[in-house]
């Protein structure tokens, strides 16, 4: 029997076309993207002609600043530098981790049962509070009860607006860990430096820090001429089925499909120094994911006379041989990670010269690229940018220690490369459980339907629990990129990193994982996900950890782009 990969309904907007077909179209991509060309791999030993290919690698683009930044910056000067506004900041962001907006997994709606979301009409009272103007003077709608769309009307309707994402909602806090906080995790304590609790950094930071702009821009009277949207989510940390789902519906339903000129959201890898030189990456794109069931079903019977393998062991013996079996890592010519290493190669000394020269080249030249992956693939932070991944995560089965177990599954995720598809992603798993079923004299189904028929002996099922197709790549060639890139290049060369004495590098990365961006891809085709912040709080920052935290700097570098960032993008990018 063929198998029925028709369109299937999934976590997300998803499609699964024909396997094989989009299989074999995938496979003649892969073989023409890389052509072999020795003689370009040969020119790229000499200086000169490695100096002509590189011109165009990675160009420094150019610092924007809004025109009020030239006549009067007293008002960033203020975000960044007044105690006043310092404490305020603590304060605003503090009084927000102290709501408990938690999430879990399999949350009923808010139509099944509004006691379960009982913090979030406290938050929602919260920022009332705190932020007057903005409930004053723009349009608060309030989507499946929880959702928060705030609109600030521009003067000129003609132009697209700005969309602006964030959530509301933050992970559990898993109570054998609240022994090793340092700090009550809904306490909001600020040490000095840091802001400590649940939501900290993921995600309260970003929404604060986004109001808080926009009331201090409200305060001084400043009217945009092209409108913006804030849009700010209840369920991103178990995926945004009932809140940005749900705005996404409301916003393409008023305004249609692609009707915003840039979305704003939460990603990135943060702003760092790399081999001398200062590095943003926000992401611009974002690997696919798809979550598998795999099940085994087996006779059952006394455990005094067991088989050679009983269900729990044949069904170790697959997951042994997927692990054993990682897919294969691919760096094409449109994976931003690409262009990232190609911007740290030529604007820092932190790659020797030989590997510099197969990565000027590895878009282009098969031999050089060989020798960026096993660089990359070498090194964990790079690895799964490059790599479709894999991680069994829940396994089930047995229901008493003297009887053979009749049925066990387990739960596997993946996070799909961008050069990949969820269709891809099945076959290799079919091919490898159909090799263990093989072996094993086991039948092997998907999603019910037969690949190899059962046998006397047992059968595994794979069915989807869930899909999304990598995100599609965002410009970073055009004005709407360059505004965005060069507002962040600001803060890092007039704030941040004040002395340095080269121009910061922005490069777009990847997610690996997924936001509420994910729920937006029909509004528009600029997605660009970063929240302003060091590498320092990036890395140390236990986002869905214990010890969550952010630096009161760090927020105040955010809200200072934020404002910086509004009123450019009236200015560069009409």
């Amino acid at each position: 029997m063929p198998i029925d990969l028709s369109e299937k309904r999934t976590t997300r907007p998803s499609r699964l076309p024909w396997l094989k077909s989009i299989t074999l179209v995938s496979a003649l991509l892969v073989t023409t993207l890389f052509f072999s060309d020795e003689s370009f791999h040969l020119q790229m030993s000499n200086p000169s002609i490695e100096a002509d290919i590189t011109t165009n690698i990675c160009p420094i683009g150019q610092t924007i600043r809004p025109s009020s930044f030239y006549k009067d910056n007293s008002s960033v000067e203020y975000i960044i530098h007044s105690p006043d506004y310092r404490a305020e900041s603590v304060a605003k962001l503090s009084g927000a981790v102290k709501i408990p907006t938690v999430v879990h997994d399999h949350m009923p709606t808010p139509e099944e049962d509004l006691s379960a979301w009982s913090e979030f009409p406290k938050f929602h009272a919260y920022l009332e509070k705190e932020f007057p103007l903005i409930h004053e003077k723009l349009v608060l709608e309030k989507v499946n009860s929880y959702g928060l769309v705030y609109t600030w009307k521009g003067s000129n309707e003609s132009l697209k607006p700005i969309l602006i994402a964030g959530h509301q909602d933050v992970v559990p806090v898993e109570e054998s860990t609240k022994k090793d906080w340092l700090y009550e995790p809904f306490e909001g304590y600020f040490d000095g430096t840091n802001i400590w609790g649940r939501g900290s950094s993921d995600d309260k930071s970003m929404v604060i820090g986004t109001l808080q702009a926009i009331e201090k821009l409200l305060s001084e009277d400043f009217v945009p001429e092209r409108g913006i949207v804030l849009a700010f989510g209840f369920d991103e940390e178990v995926s945004g089925p009932m809140g940005a789902a749900s705005i996404s519906k409301f916003l393409e339903e008023r305004y249609g499909i692609d009707s915003f000129h840039v979305l704003i959201d939460e990603g990135g890898t943060a702003i760092g120094t790399i081999g001398g030189g200062v590095f943003a990456q926000p992401s611009v794109g974002e690997k696919g994911s798809i979550s598998l069931r795999i099940s085994l079903t087996t006779p059952g019977g006394h455990s005094s006379v067991p088989p050679e393998h009983t269900n729990i062991g044949l069904i170790s013996k697959l997951i042994s041989y997927i692990e054993d079996h990682p897919f294969s890592p691919i760096l094409g010519p449109e994976n931003p990670t690409l262009n990232f290493v190609q911007c740290v190669a030529k604007y820092s000394d932190e790659y020797p010269k030989s590997l510099k020269r197969d990565i000027f080249a590895a878009a282009y030249d098969k031999v050089a690229n060989s020798k960026v992956l096993k660089y990359l693939t070498g090194i964990k932070a790079y690895k799964f940018l490059v790599t479709t991944s894999q991680a069994v995560d829940i396994i089930q089965g047995g229901v008493k220690v003297n009887a053979l177990p009749e049925y066990v599954s387990f739960d596997i995720n993946h996070r799909i490369s961008i050069e990949s598809s969820v269709n891809s992603t099945i076959e290799k798993i079919l091919d490898d459980v159909t090799t263990v079923a093989e072996e094993y004299g086991l039948g092997a189904y998907f999603e019910d339907q037969e690949l190899k028929s059962k046998t006397t002996l047992g059968f595994f099922n794979v069915s989807v629990l869930a899909s999304l197709e990598p995100a599609k790549i965002s410009p970073m060639d055009d004005q709407t990129w360059f505004t965005f890139a060069g507002s962040i290049k600001h803060i890092i060369e007039d704030y941040i990193y004040p002395n340095m004495t080269q121009p910061a590098i922005v490069s777009g990365s990847l997610n690996t994982g997924n936001t509420d961006t994910a729920w937006y891809w029909s509004l528009t085709d600029h997605i660009y996900r970063f929240k302003l912040s060091t590498m320092h709080g990036i890395l140390e920052g236990g986002t869905h950890s214990v010890n969550e935290h952010t630096t009161i700097d760090n927020q105040l570098y955010l809200i200072a782009f934020m404002y910086e960032y509004i009123k450019s993008i009236q200015e560069y990018d009409g």
